[in-house]
């Protein structure tokens, strides 16, 4: 009997394949209550029992959510059978249990027949098998085979269909209609010139067609030591892909429900913005990046006095009951600093001249806003509705509370604020202030787990079955707003440059319609509706120093995303 703790990423290098010819074959023979393809995973506590050569498919399972070892408690269990194995001390759990026979000869009796809700048998044990077993569980493709002979109460013929495409599947380039050769070459061709280049020590590159994932690979190691290999479960810090990834689907799922709207003001859900040169600017201009906000406040160089010394009621290096919340060893927030940080956004001047200005002033004050609308933390609203329901569950703020630092890519040195090595606390100065949790950044998450927010997006509001925002929202919101301004944003979201695309930090060839963002950290989510194609890049560019601009020197990020377009093999 054997089993393993996995979190929602394969660390199986191999892709997924074909179904095999001749009698291999995963047929669906009982699926009560239709709980095949899973669905509500914020619901379910899965754990996996059988025998240990399972472990792989365990890590195939782990793609789509947390699995849990045995010894936790679950409400799903999903249980592996082999020939000459029988499963008679695995304990059923109170809710819902899942057969899985693999091979031509294992057995089943009309009593467990009755006994579980749904059942599989899948003619061969190889991982291919197990692969596909785990994308049908979950909805990444549809069961649609039938049984070439008996299986014990089961008799030839029969066998059950059900749903596909619902979440990502995981096939082969060639599958989703890349050229193979062709994108393993140019890729692998960038990211090792990048690192050998000191763009980053590490490099992570996930893409996805038709949500289809169709290449995930790493690159590198965590640190220039070169002892640490980055890996497909390791979490990297978001920075400005919070802001997309936090804040905006809050802000989307609440105009969905008309608690936000895009012509209130600020002052309309934050009284203290009712006065003062803010009072009139509206969300749909501000989320627009057209509202004339300042780019930034390096929010720290404001606590520290001509000698050196911290300000009262801001920062300090011993703990207390009015200075509780640690940025680093030796540093600590004071109690009510929120407050200071709203206070410098209020007085704050606007720019002088109308236009295009990216700034992240306002992702500062939408959790405030989110809380409000919600009744619910901004934290937990944000893993309650989106997270943990499409199996994202690495996504988190502050990630040292819920996974050890060697699951975590290391960030800058700093040298100037926290006089310290940033692993696993946010980069983003600001957000520290905000006690790691802000709209403007502090989300830590995997590629996969990324991917998995940017492809509800892709599919307009939808994934697992489930709907998050209506696709009238998300249209709105990844539309140019302002592009008679000469201003190429959509709302929150980045759009193409609107001329001269070669010199953007995405493909020549992306659609008007497709949209992302980038992080200061050197990661970047792009999704184009056009042509079903998600592009996921994660580094640490910015270790040990922020001073390296080597990522967009050497143009990294949109040769990379354009030899993706030049892959499409229906083009070549």
């Amino acid at each position: 009997m054997g089993c393993c703790l996995f979190i929602a990423s394969s660390m199986l290098k191999a892709q997924s394949i074909p179904l095999p010819q001749g009698r291999a074959s995963i047929v669906l023979l009982k699926n009560a209550g239709e709980i095949i393809p899973l669905k509500r995973l914020d619901t379910l506590s899965i754990r996996c029992s059988g025998e240990k050569t399972f472990e792989p498919f365990l890590q195939f399972l782990g793609r789509y959510t947390t699995i849990s070892s045995l010894q936790q408690d679950a409400n799903l269990q999903i249980v592996t059978r082999t020939q000459g194995w029988q499963n008679g001390e695995i304990r059923r759990v109170e809710g819902y249990n899942i057969l899985c026979l693999f091979g031509d000869s294992v057995k089943i009796t009309q009593e467990e027949r009755d006994l579980y809700d749904a059942i599989f048998y899948i003619s061969q044990n190889t991982q291919r098998m197990q692969d596909r077993l785990s994308q049908i569980i979950f909805g990444g493709i549809g069961a649609g085979d039938t049984l070439t002979h008996e299986v014990g109460p089961f008799e030839e013929g029969e066998g059950l269909t059900s749903a596909g495409h619902l979440r990502f599947s995981f096939t082969s380039p060639r599958e989703a209609g890349l050229d193979s050769a062709y994108l393993t070459r140019k890729l692998d061709s960038i990211a090792l010139h990048a690192i050998d280049s000191g763009v980053a020590p590490g490099i992570q590159v996930l893409v996805a067609k038709d949500g289809k994932v169709c290449f995930h690979k790493t690159y590198g190691y965590i640190r220039y030591d070169s002892l640490t290999p980055v890996r497909k479960e390791d979490l990297y810090d978001f920075a400005s892909l919070t802001k997309v990834t936090g804040a905006l689907p809050g802000l989307m799922r609440l105009y969905d429900e008309r608690k936000f709207s895009l012509e209130a003001t600020l002052g309309t859900y934050l009284p203290y913005f009712k006065h003062g040169n803010k009072k009139h600017l509206q969300f749909r201009e501000v989320l627009a990046h057209n509202a004339r906000l300042k780019a930034w406040i390096p929010y720290w160089t404001t606590t520290i006095k001509k000698n050196g010394k911290y300000k009262r009621h801001t920062l300090s290096h011993d703990s207390s009951a009015v200075y509780p919340t640690k940025i680093v060893d030796g540093l600590y927030l004071y109690k009510d600093y929120r407050r200071e940080i709203y206070k410098q956004i209020r007085k704050s001047r606007l720019n002088k001249d109308p236009g295009y200005v990216y700034s992240g002033l306002s992702f500062y004050l939408y959790p405030e806003i989110i809380t409000k609308l919600s009744g619910e933390d901004y934290e937990n609203y944000l893993k309650d509705t989106f997270y943990r329901p499409l199996g994202a569950t690495t996504i988190t703020f502050n990630p040292l509370r819920y996974f050890p630092k060697d699951r975590i890519i290391p960030t800058e040195v700093d040298t100037f604020f926290r006089m310290t090595p940033l692993w696993g606390t946010v980069h983003d100065e600001g957000a520290a202030m905000m006690k790691g949790v802000s709209g403007n950044a502090g989300l830590f998450g995997t590629a996969l787990d990324l991917a998995k927010v940017f492809q509800m997006y892709l599919w307009m509001g939808s994934y697992g079955g489930e709907r998050y925002i209506s696709r009238s929202t998300l249209e709105l919101f990844t539309t140019c707003q302002y592009c008679n301004e000469d201003n190429r944003r959509g709302l929150g979201f980045d759009k193409p440059l609107i001329d001269h695309r070669e010199d953007g930090s995405i493909a020549v060839d992306a659609s008007d319609r497709s949209f992302g963002h980038s992080g200061y950290t050197g990661t970047m989510a792009w999704a184009d509706p056009d042509t079903g194609i998600l592009f996921i890049f994660m580094s640490n560019r910015v270790y040990p120093t922020r001073l390296n601009r080597k990522l967009y020197q050497l143009n990294v990020r949109p040769a990379m995303h354009q030899a993706i377009y030049d892959a499409r093999l229906k083009e070549r």
